[in-house]
């Protein structure tokens, strides 16, 4: 029989692979590819007044050198807001070569296409850019202050000011035996994957088609935007995700300057174009996450309930707003957890400052919220002088009270509302695993020894699987190899094996026989991305649905072939058997033929 495929240990399929060196990054392709480098800005905030490639001309093995003068039509244009959303009323994108003025460190202001990396890097070096510095604005107290705007267009450097509320906090403050005000802060931060950003793209001249390798979380994203640059029809662009040394959230971003200009590039000199980001430029010039400043007002009963809940909050947004708000819509919204105050009012600030962009990573806004109602709760604890853990348990939301809607609207603009959930039990495991009951004890134990012990807690709620959608296709080849293709992209999840296990067992076939392609638009067109923990929820559910359907045609064919009813029969290690006569049989590969 078909060993079950969930429940029991299984080797992963991608595995021998990726840790043998058998992996295909983005660097591994396009040997024989131009090389791409940019000049990047060293200032924070400036105005081009000239630049001086005259030095780089002449370089050997310089094959073109472009600023933003150079840029036609929608190349030249400014990049695309990717998410807008009402409060966002002075959203700004920057453009894929900067364009009179440079508003973070690191952005681009020249592209140098050469033989190799080496060239194309030395020529850089030889380009003069002439800046007239202007005053900068760093840190959100300054952005606030508003003194100095990091664009001219925008008052008070504000992007957006959002405001939810349900209940009335005002009356539950002011009616609140308890009150106390929090002034928080969190520290901007980047993520490092392993692998940068990179681009390959490849031109087909006699044919009109583009195909571009891009080391993201989004390969229909990006072909969709890189299509509409570069105006092309869509069904004339390929883009495909190898394997991708992790992303983390900052490659879901897109389309990032570079995977506009290196196709484009590829397009107008007829030659293959590579671009591979360095670790430097990762650091100035892919997206930051986390700057906020905090102000939570709580007000609670003498038992630590909550009242009333109170949150302002000022979010650093950096210089540019590509991918819209959803870091401090998800901040407001999911500062919730699990957790159910009277009243509630969330009011957040996003603000420019002449820093890298910030867009959405590992949590995307969620931390942020977690640290703000987690501090809050450890200081309601502390004033009423209750144990953490009592605090928190008398602010859940129960099981009894699901569905739970908060009244507030999340980022996907559809409300805000828990489905399940039992968060008393949940904490109640894990006091139990961590010994929290018996961890007075343990610490003076660890004093006697000289050792200094602390627990701390933590509870959220996250917002996974989401949609709008995601796709599967199922094909069975004549030899009964099961080729399976989903749009969505891998950056070290397991969806190779995830998704194997599902059609295997779905499908009656062994795992080995199915084999697995993610993030490539030839197979897959249309999809979203792999963000958010949605790959199995999504792609995963589409691949089952689609396995069923292959698996009811299969049986269709194979009743007829073998003149008995679909109902008796089953498939089991690839081939279609009557049930209680194995021996009267067809394999999958011939039901294949016979479709």
């Amino acid at each position: 029989m078909t060993t079950q495929m969930f429940g029991a240990p299984i080797k992963r399929k991608e595995d021998p692979r990726l840790v043998t060196g058998g992996g295909r990054y983005l660097d591994d392709l396009g040997n024989d590819a131009l090389a791409a480098a940019f000049v990047r800005s060293p200032h924070a905030h400036a105005r081009i007044v000239d630049i001086d490639a005259s030095d780089a001309v002449d370089v050997e093995g310089v094959v073109g050198i472009y600023v933003h003068e150079d840029l036609p039509g929608r190349v030249g244009e400014p990049l695309p807001l990717l998410i807008p959303h009402p409060t966002l009323t002075h959203g700004r994108t920057g453009y894929a070569l900067a364009r009179d003025e440079v508003n973070h460190v690191g952005e681009p202001v020249a592209m140098v296409v050469a033989t190799d990396r080496y060239v194309a890097e030395d020529a850089c070096q030889r380009i003069r850019v002439t800046y007239e510095q202007l005053p900068v604005v760093v840190g959100i107290e300054a952005s606030r202050d508003g003194e100095h705007l990091v664009h001219d267009d925008v008052p008070g450097n504000v992007a957006a000011h959002m405001l939810q509320e349900v209940g009335d906090v005002e009356a539950a403050l002011a009616s609140a035996p308890h009150t106390l005000t929090l002034e928080l802060d969190i520290e901007r931060s980047a993520c490092m994957p392993m692998e940068g950003k990179g681009v390959y793209a490849r031109w087909d001249r006699e044919r009109g088609e583009l195909r571009m390798y891009s080391s993201t979380q989004t390969s229909t994203g990006v072909r969709a935007a890189v299509a509409a640059k570069l105006d092309l029809p869509l069904a004339k662009v390929e883009c495909i995700a190898p394997d991708v040394g992790g992303g983390f959230g900052v490659k879901i971003m897109h389309p990032w300057p570079e995977e506009v200009l290196v196709p484009w590039a590829a397009r107008l000199l007829d030659q293959p174009v590579k671009w591979s980001e360095d670790r430097r430029e990762h650091f100035i010039s892919s997206a930051h996450e986390r700057g906020q400043l905090q102000q939570v007002t709580v007000g609670c009963d003498d038992e630590g309930r909550v009242l009333a809940l109170d949150v302002r909050f000022w979010h650093d947004n950096g210089a540019y707003t590509p991918y819209g708000i959803i870091v401090p819509i998800i901040t407001s919204t999911q500062l919730l957890g699990p957790y159910k105050p009277g009243a509630y009012r969330c009011e957040f600030w996003s603000l420019y400052t002449n820093t890298v962009l910030v867009t959405p990573y590992r949590g995307a806004g969620r931390p942020q919220g977690c640290f703000a109602m987690e501090r809050t709760m450890d200081a309601i604890a502390d004033q009423l002088g209750l144990d953490r853990t009592e605090v928190r348990s008398r602010n859940f939301i129960l099981p009894a009270e699901m569905p739970y809607d908060h009244g507030l609207l999340f980022q996907d603009g559809r409300p805000l509302k828990y489905d399940s959930g039992d968060f008393p039990a949940s904490l109640a495991k894990l006091k139990q695993l961590v010994g929290w009951d018996d961890f007075a004890g343990y610490r003076r134990r660890a004093e006697a020894e000289g050792r200094k012990v602390g627990l701390g807690i933590g509870c959220y709620v996250e917002g996974t699987g989401v949609g709008p959608y995601e796709g599967g296709h199922i094909q069975v080849e004549t030899s009964g190899r099961v080729n399976v293709s989903t749009g969505l992209t891998s950056q070290g999840q397991g969806h190779e094996t995830v998704f194997a296990q599902i059609v295997a067992e779905e499908l009656g076939v062994r795992l080995e026989d199915v084999h697995v392609t993610t993030g490539d638009t030839r197979k897959m067109a249309y999809a979203v991305g792999t963000f958010a923990s949605r790959a199995a929820v999504m792609s995963g559910s589409a691949i089952a649905l689609a396995t069923r359907k292959v698996r009811e045609k299969a049986l269709r064919i194979a009743a007829d072939a073998l003149e008995v009813s679909p109902d008796d029969l089953e498939i089991v290690e690839g081939t279609v058997r009557v049930k209680g006569a194995p021996s009267t049989s067809m394999s999958l590969g011939t039901v294949s033929v016979l479709s």
